[in-house]
């Protein structure tokens, strides 16, 4: 049991690293792109475990400028903390309002603190100062963290909610703010074409011939073949009259019926069964499909590692597969048709353990592309505190011809949402420990 749970650690932490910093990579790029401050990049939410700052942020100082535990510009050395209080000027530069260095003791009389002069129209930032002179200052004010509790990261941008704050989030229009926030799931939605292109340039076992018994693997939720009764591990031998021996040959009768129902011949078990099948059209994909997912077997193989051009372009197909069968599997869900089967972390890392011992680097990939998919569509959803429902609340501004939702009500919202996800996650996760001590996988269903 422990060498199961340090495989599992092993291979799931690794997956939910590069999921979460790949997602978190498009808020930081877009934002940075749009000229919005970001403040910090973490891994993991708080409390911190370490982290570090970068960046070359110049800050100009002025006969304005106040210092707390600090006598002036002379005190500013290099590698000294320090928070700041900067507003704009008219032409885009940062202005030192007031700078604190957060060391212990009295501060000096008569100079109030940050959180007593803070003003909320100042942008708020802290970091390591590389080098000061007189008149201005140039700082590391970029955290990049690592932190304790392993569930996602994020990326902290200047007045998230405020735009009177120099260079937020909130001071940029609806689409540049829109962009910001779908930017994550655009990078999700990406990232299993680069999966996918490693997986085929990895050597696997590619059929010698195209034919074969043509086996069900995947019933979609909902679709047409379950509604008619495949089950998986079910051979079609014959569509409409025709011999099938090669997983294209029932897509091309799926097409030629045009929604008109296709009798399938199956072998399950021992026996044979006749099943009658009515497509389904996919207006996105303007295709005819049964819901099935299928592979050849008894068939002869060779290993082959695809070229790189040859992966990129089987990747891209692949990956709008996996999107037209999880569009299916979700429109099932929303129809009352099958439920889906809920893990939370606890369950993902068993998973994500187990696939990997039976499958290798190859069912590892597989299982980052599914969950990486998952992780796309899951945030784009309008779901209050994740990315799409503040992106609801971007669209609702854009109806109401920039009148924005108050601070006040929008943050309510997400914090209830963020309520109800954490409770969610408890009770998955407390159903994952119950199977994990009880012995049962979370692959068994």
């Amino acid at each position: 049991m422990i060498e199961g749970f340090l495989i599992a650690i092993g291979t799931f932490v690794p997956m939910l690293v590069i999921l979460v910093v790949v997602h978190e990579f498009g808020h930081f790029f877009t934002a940075k792109a749009f000229g919005v401050k970001v403040l910090e990049f973490g891994i993991g939410y708080p409390p911190k475990a370490f982290g570090f700052y970068t960046g070359n942020t110049t800050v100009l100082l002025n006969q304005e400028t106040q210092f707390i535990n600090l006598s002036g510009p002379q005190d500013l050395t290099r590698g000294r903390v320090i928070k700041v209080s900067s507003t704009e000027d008219a032409s885009g530069n940062l202005v030192a309002r007031i700078i604190e260095s957060p060391q212990k003791g009295s501060k000096a009389k008569g100079i109030q603190s940050l959180q007593e002069l803070g003003s909320d129209e100042y942008l708020k930032h802290e970091g390591k100062v590389r080098e000061a002179s007189s008149n201005s200052m140039i700082i590391a004010d970029m955290v990049y963290s690592v932190n304790w509790t392993p569930l996602g990261g994020f990326v902290k941008l200047a007045g998230e909610s405020n735009p009177a704050v120099p260079k937020s989030l909130a001071s940029k229009g609806v689409g540049p703010r829109a962009i910001v926030l779908a930017a994550g799931s655009f990078m999700n939605a990406l990232l299993p074409i680069v999966f996918f292109t490693i997986l085929f340039m990895l050597p696997h076992d590619v059929p010698i011939g195209d034919t074969g018994d043509v086996t069900v693997v995947n019933v979609v939720a909902g679709s047409a073949s379950e509604a008619a009764g495949v089950q998986p591990g079910d051979i079609i031998v014959r569509a409409n009259g025709f011999g099938m021996d090669k997983t294209s040959d029932l897509a091309e009768v799926v097409q030629e019926s045009a929604g008109s129902p296709i009798e399938l011949l199956v072998v399950r078990g021992d026996g044979q069964e006749v099943l009658q099948v009515t497509p389904q059209f996919d207006a996105p994909g303007n295709r005819w499909l049964v819901g099935v997912s299928m592979q050849l077997i008894n068939v002869a193989v060779e290993r082959r590692s695809e070229a790189p051009w040859t992966a990129v372009g089987m990747a891209f197909s692949s990956t709008w597969d996996m999107l037209v069968l999880l569009k299916q599997e979700v429109s099932g869900w929303i129809s009352g048709n099958g439920a889906p089967e809920l893990s939370g972390p606890i369950g993902i890392a068993q998973i994500t353990g187990e696939v990997t011992q039976q499958m290798g680097i190859q069912g590892w990939l597989l299982l980052a592309i599914l969950f990486s998919i998952n992780l796309a569509i899951l945030n784009i959803l309008p779901i209050p505190m994740l990315d799409g429902g503040r992106l609801l609340f971007v669209g609702i501004e854009w109806v109401r011809r920039g009148k924005r939702v108050s601070p006040e009500r929008e943050g309510l919202v997400h914090l209830i949402g963020f309520i109800v996800l954490i409770s969610l996650i408890v009770l998955i996760s407390a159903n994952d420990i119950s199977k994990l001590i009880q012995g049962v996988s979370p692959l068994a269903g």
